[in-house]
């Protein structure tokens, strides 16, 4: 049997930045792709010392394992207190763990053969670039079932975080739901939009902008253009185009607030490429959520 030193590095290399890529979509971490490579590059080095130098029986123990995914975290991710960590740490071993399995079942289905040794898995009779392309697909569609999966199973209650909107030095707090199907955006900038209930942004809003809900009036478009053109917040406001929350090629009042504020305390950060969707209904039947939020804005 034939081993190709760079086809296993290359392998390893992508398959290593796709669990790492993974872990931060679970963690909710935001990273650059230079440390998701760092990362999956130090992981992709560890097969290949394993392989040149199969007689050093150190590398192959449970605590040397332990301590290369924790380096390997650390690398990526940048953790800077214990809590935080952990949780990323054991993600990345969910993540680790949904693809050996995927690779058992890979050599279960894979007519030419293969064995998996001190968690490396070795493909016999195929061509290398063959089974550099195969590989790169089978990776690529456990990805996408892994995310697929996983937002699935969390719960609602889980979905739902505090969020602090800001316009124009006013301040409202309110609860938002995580909408993985919201994926509206400004037409004009390409934004994305967060949609909130009026009743819960009343208080910020101009005289004038507020009227046109009270009157329910936000599907007149005459009235709502001529209401915005001579509002001292024109330059803020938006007319933007949805075909969702029931209704079809619906048109959405937004405006650009001065920043958003996401999450709970110790992980908050703010968000000033957004605009604000007003909506004149409710959101929530048991009103545990007053806006909805996409993927884009919590990621």
């Amino acid at each position: 049997m034939e081993i190709y030193l760079d086809v296993l590095l290359l392998e390893n290399l992508v398959i290593n930045y796709l669990i790492l890529y993974v872990t931060a979509k679970f963690s909710r971490l935001k990273v650059s792709t230079l440390r998701l490579f760092l990362g999956a590059i130090v992981g992709a080095l560890y097969v290949v010392v394993i392989i040149l130098q199969p007689g050093i029986k150190v590398y192959y123990t449970t605590v040397a394992k332990i301590l290369l995914s924790i380096f390997i975290v650390a690398i990526t991710f940048s953790p800077t207190k214990v809590l935080p960590f952990i949780k990323t740490l054991v993600n990345f071993y969910i993540s680790t763990f949904i693809f050996a399995g995927a690779a058992l079942a890979f050599l279960f289905f894979n007519q030419q053969g293969g064995f998996v040794r001190n968690g490396i898995v070795y493909v016999f009779g195929q061509s290398k670039w063959s089974l550099m392309l195969f590989s790169i697909v089978t990776v690529g569609l456990i990805i996408k079932i892994f995310i697929e999966v996983i937002q699935s199973r969390i719960s609602r209650e889980r979905l739902i975080i505090p969020v602090k909107i800001s316009f124009d030095n006013r301040m409202i707090y309110l609860s938002a739901l995580i909408d993985t199907g919201n994926s509206l955006k400004d037409p004009l900038t390409n934004t994305p939009v967060m949609i909130v209930e009026f009743k819960a942004l009343q208080e910020l809003l101009p005289v004038e902008i507020k009227r046109i809900f009270e009157n329910s009036q936000e599907d007149d478009l005459n009235c709502v253009s001529a209401t915005i053109s001579t509002s001292k917040w024109f330059s803020r406001f938006r007319l933007i185009p949805f075909s969702s929350l029931g209704k079809e090629n619906g048109m959405l009042i937004g405006f650009k607030p001065d920043f958003i504020e996401i999450g709970e305390e110790g992980e908050k950060r703010d968000v000033k490429n957004v605009i604000v969707g007003i909506y004149n209904r409710s959101l929530s039947r048991n009103e545990k959520y007053k806006a909805l939020l996409g993927l884009e804005l919590v990621s």
